[in-house]
């Protein structure tokens, strides 16, 4: 195959099951359908970290997080570190970014040679970032998100759309220019459908009438697991009306509609790049969604875990026969994979020097259709990790989805293990975690979790590194480097009714 060019777009916080393709008829994604629809549809695909800045960075270099040394938003990723931008750089492609990718620190680029436009968060801790106007302090987790949610103006909007309209122009004026001497590597980066969960009016009304009779998960039985305990204590969800929560979701399913449009508006401008193109689309987490009366990310349950993947060919179906490279078409594959595994399958799609230790894997052969049904079984038994230490709110977690079981680990809690069986129990109601009948899947899958894994020297570290980001952050606020690759936002409207 000749190098195609290569459009990654990155939602935040889009849970993998709420797409029309995958059984969610409640959320209109008609161009996200039409993806899937003409490629390739990963149905078991996870982010390495719920959480933006490590799940992101991780993605970019194919490493887990406790390898980039990013397990918090706050933690930079060192300009040493290989990413996939800087592989495609060496393989001939013009790598830009445009929008959002949470880098944090000086380096925005990250082998990035361009950036269309900046980010809708702080470039740098203390640093400025965008007026969310009568928004303000509903992008964190926190029940403000949900009392302020429903119909409205939202920055999140504007942002998308200014970042569709960056993309469009450039690809507009790059076609113009004849300038297409390189294959074009962008990167297209959105905040939706992240919180707030505000959405224009008729995306509301649409998702608030399709939504009727879907019912979230319902909150786990007691006795809850502590690390549950401690979620209910501390986000306060229990404080919310099942009114505010249905309300909520509706938001949340509005802004994946938003989404769905600039996502159609993105590819259909990548149709006038000449040569092979392929449209590769992902979030870096989901979202809880209502689900157990949770919202937001931060834990390992489907989803805020699982992630949408989706591979599309903007070329015909045979264009590659000749050369023996033939890209599937309307296919779901339901083996394992996750963010990793990105970095090294573009690497190898544009036939870029291989990116040094990597935890990913090339998923060349299952775009293709390359692997022999012999050799299905390395696939289905190859483990997938996720982590996070959130400092201020507990210690390190981490999953493993191996086989048809998910294993959650604990650092420091009196009962460490969750365990789900998926294929008998997709919405992990039943915890087998201290049922004996499991103790053997148990200690299989927590020796896998652990392998290489130090959790007590990794807290540690991240412990000791509180003193310098608590100094660089007052540094931030009172000295700084101003608006940083910021998104240059228009006048911020105050009110819902502001539309």
């Amino acid at each position: 195959m000749n190098q195609p060019n290569i459009i990654l777009i990155v939602s935040d916080q889009h849970r993998g099951d709420w797409i029309g393709c995958a059984g969610a008829p409640f959320v209109h994604t008609p161009n996200m359908d039409r993806l899937a629809q003409g490629g390739i549809r990963f149905g078991t695909a996870y982010c390495n970290a719920p959480l933006c800045g490590p799940s992101r960075m991780s993605m970019m270099t194919g490493r887990y997080p406790h390898r980039t040394g990013v397990l918090d938003n706050n933690d930079t990723l060192g300009s040493e570190v290989p990413t996939m931008a800087h592989a495609l750089g060496l393989a001939g492609y013009e790598t830009v970014l445009c929008g959002r990718m949470h880098f944090e620190g000086p380096d925005q680029r990250h082998g990035f040679q361009k950036r269309l436009v900046g980010d809708i968060v702080p470039s740098y801790g203390g640093g400025p970032g965008t007026d969310f106007g009568w928004l303000r302090g509903t992008v964190q987790q926190g029940i403000k998100s949900l009392q302020l949610a429903g119909p409205g103006a939202s920055s999140v909007v504007d942002y998308d759309l200014a970042v569709t309209e960056g993309c469009e122009r450039y690809i507009r004026e790059r076609t113009a220019s004849g300038a297409e001497e390189r294959p074009l590597f962008m990167t297209v980066g959105f905040f939706a459908p992240h919180s707030p969960y505000v959405c224009p009016p008729d995306l509301y009304e649409q998702a608030e009438s399709a939504l009727r009779g879907f019912d979230p998960i319902p909150r786990d039985r007691e006795p809850l697991h502590p690390w549950m305990e401690d979620w209910y204590k501390r986000l306060k969800t229990d404080e919310i009306s099942d009114g505010q929560i249905r309300t909520a979701r509706a938001g949340y399913a509005g802004l994946i509609g938003h989404l769905d449009r600039c996502i159609g508006r993105v590819t259909e401008a990548a149709r006038a790049l000449s040569g092979d193109t392929v449209i590769v689309y992902v979030s870096d987490h989901g979202d809880m969604a209502g689900d157990r009366r949770m919202f937001w990310k931060q834990s390992f349950y489907e989803g805020a875990a699982r992630v949408p993947m989706i591979w599309h060919w903007l070329s015909e179906p045979d264009a590659d026969a000749a050369a023996g490279k033939v890209p599937l078409r309307g296919q779901v594959v339901s083996v394992p994979v996750s963010l990793v595994d990105l970095a090294p399958t573009f690497a190898s799609l544009a036939g870029a020097p291989e990116l040094p230790q990597t935890d990913g894997r090339d998923l060349s052969p299952l775009l293709f259709g390359q692997v022999p049904q012999e050799e299905m079984v390395e696939w289905e038994e190859r483990p997938v990790f996720s982590e996070l230490k959130m400092i201020a709110t507990h210690s390190p977690f981490r999953m493993i989805r191996y086989r048809q079981y998910k294993l959650i680990y604990h650092h420091d809690r009196q009962y460490p293990v969750q365990l789900f069986d998926l294929q008998n129990d997709p919405q992990e109601q039943h915890d087998l975690g201290r049922d004996e009948a499991y103790a053997e899947v148990r200690e299989r899958l927590l020796s896998k979790l652990l392998e290489g894994w130090d959790a007590a020297g990794l807290q540690a570290r991240l412990i000791g590194k509180l003193p310098d980001k608590k100094y660089l952050q007052q540094w931030g606020r009172e000295v700084g480097m101003g608006p940083m690759d910021i998104w240059h936002q228009p006048v911020v409207r105050k009110a819902r009714e502001d539309l």
